[in-house]
């Protein structure tokens, strides 16, 4: 989610000069959405973005915002750009909840800091976000490290750990996108188990889209972290999970609720921006509340048993 041409940063400017609709907001007011609604307008298949509201910023009353990744020397202002590694890949009135998700998220990572920020979907759906203040640099860290960052092959160097999203599987292996590049994880490198890689997806209950890291190499493999976390999914207490994309974390949570569904769940953990993975109760049929909640939300679901 295998040699696809990478995206340069003048590529990513030139497809951020087309996003001529932005709003613009005070960080410091309380006027962050918090939208819960449980119903998407388009099916997880549909992962080409619109060139729609395509753009969220805030300002810094201290900073003015600019996408260059260096220093001002006259106003000692620093700029950053960081792609993360998540992606907003719906369209209409649910991409513009998504993007004001985003915000709020980012707010919730970064508010405290002196820094302007300004969100963009990639045409490849990778979210992109320039940073402007004192705390660019800072700022731009703290968000790599929460959501995971980007990076062009050719910034990429064997043995680190980088991150993508799983975008197609087959007999071969997995297929993540990495920023419109493509690195595919060997059947034999996956390190799950038994089974083929689409077996090995359906018990570990891998929704599309959903971030994954990988050890980059001539062969890549499964980051060791990645093996922990899905095999630690099927160990825990409880009996099991269900894990959705194409929806954000209040609109799973909020249709739960409406299919009346509240109290047989523990929480809803976030994978990525649209990607949600909810922790069953003892009690809790995982395949019943996927046929339960199916009909209110369109996304894949997919179930995970302890």
């Amino acid at each position: 989610m295998d040699n696809k041409i990478p995206i340069s940063r003048d590529t990513i400017h030139q497809s951020e000069s087309l996003f001529n609709h932005s709003v613009r907001a005070n960080i410091n007011s309380n006027s962050n959405s918090n939208s819960t609604d449980s119903s998407l307008d388009n099916p997880t298949e549909n992962i080409q973005t619109a060139h729609q509201s395509n753009t969220k910023s805030h300002d810094s009353p201290d900073t003015s915002t600019n996408t260059d990744t260096d220093t001002d020397t006259d106003t000692d202002t620093d700029r950053a750009n960081v792609i993360l590694g998540t992606k907003c890949y719906i369209d209409g009135s649910a991409r513009d909840r998504a993007l004001d998700s985003m915000e709020s998220l980012i707010e919730n990572d970064i508010g405290e800091l002196t820094v302007s920020w300004g969100i963009d979907i990639r045409d490849d759906a990778f979210i992109h976000v320039t940073l402007t203040g004192a705390d660019a640099t800072a700022a731009s860290n703290l968000l790599a490290e929460t959501w995971g960052e980007i990076h062009a092959s050719t910034e990429r160097t064997d043995g680190e750990i980088y991150i993508g999203t799983l975008d197609s599987w087959d007999e071969s292996g997995w297929t993540l996108d990495v920023g419109g590049e493509y690195v595919m994880i060997p059947a034999s490198e996956l390190g799950l188990g038994q089974g083929s890689p689409t077996q090995v997806r359906d018990r570990f209950g891998i929704v599309q889209h959903t971030p994954l890291r990988f050890i980059a190499g001539e062969t890549p493999r499964l980051a060791d972290s990645t093996r922990d976390q899905l095999y630690e999914w099927t160990r825990e207490t409880g009996a099991g999970r269900v894990n959705v994309n194409s929806a954000t974390r209040g609109e799973v949570r909020a249709t739960i609720n409406r299919a009346g569904h509240a109290d047989d769940i523990v929480t809803v953990d976030r994978l990525g921006l649209l990607e949600q993975s909810v922790i069953c109760t003892e009690d809790t049929d995982p395949p019943g509340l996927i046929a339960s909640i199916g009909s209110y939300i369109r996304a894949e679901l997919k179930c995970v048993l302890t």
